[in-house]
């Protein structure tokens, strides 16, 4: 079998390939540490502003957390079958960072004894 046949090998369209893989996993890296950071204070956080439980807040933390694990292959198939690896990626990446701003949007409200469903909404919209 030739070199030339064997679709990875071959070298037809100039952009992407091995050039763009340490970005993608800088991208990755940066994102995981934004998240792993965010974690641990986000209970305190719950618990504080929002007056959770400790169980509600950690169980909203594992289940973003999960989502956050398994939501990357749903994203693999969507890029494979329909939308194309660097679109997708940078999709992911505005995602997250809409995320990152409204999640401290949420830390503009002023304290509120009882935080109100407005309040609610936009922290969970900034965890999906």
């Amino acid at each position: 079998m030739e070199r030339d046949s064997d679709p990875l090998l071959s070298n037809r369209n100039p952009k992407g390939g091995l050039k763009t893989l340490p970005f993608i996993i800088a991208n990755e890296a940066f994102e995981r540490v934004a998240s792993f950071g965010l974690s641990p204070n986000m209970i305190f956080y719950l618990k504080t502003r929002y007056n959770m439980e400790t169980t509600t807040a950690t169980n909203l933390i594992l289940v973003w957390n999960a989502a956050t694990n398994v939501l990357p292959v749903v994203g693999a198939v969507v890029a494979d079958s329909y939308v194309g690896r660097y679109p997708m990626i940078g999709f992911g990446s505005i995602a997250s960072l809409l995320g990152m701003i409204l999640l401290w949007l949420t830390t503009i409200f002023p304290e509120a004894t009882k935080p109100t469903t407005y309040q609610f909404m936009l922290l969970y919209a900034s965890f999906v």
